[in-house]
């Protein structure tokens, strides 16, 4: 990953929510994919991205999506999941499940939108 950001081009990681749509990614031929929080809150729970999932369920989908592709996976982080403690432990969380980055959304639990 650290590679593909560090060039002079955009590194271009199209969404995707769970590992079929990872692989499609990868199969179009991007060179990353982004598991988006939106997409995983649709896909999983048939709502809007509000803060339904725990981050041990986007977590787990992170990983059933490294787990599917050959490519770096970007996932979405929400806020953190509380304090900066929690912060701490959701970053540990994704390095485990082998995700190559993260973002952490900037506001603070519950969050106001999407």
């Amino acid at each position: 990953m650290r590679e593909l950001i560090s060039g002079d081009s955009p590194m271009l990681a199209p969404g995707c929510y769970d590992a079929l749509s990872a692989r499609l990614v990868e199969e179009a031929g991007f060179p990353g994919a982004y598991m988006t929080g939106f997409g995983s809150s649709a896909g999983y729970l048939g709502r809007p991205d509000v803060g339904l999932m725990t981050m041990a369920e986007m977590v787990d989908n992170a990983r059933r999506i490294v787990d599917a592709v050959d490519i770096p996976v970007i996932a979405d982080a929400d806020t953190g999941y509380g304090n900066p403690i929690n912060v701490i432990r959701t970053v540990q969380a994704y390095e485990r499940a082998g995700v190559a980055a993260i973002h952490i959304e900037d506001q603070v639990a519950p969050k106001k939108c999407g």
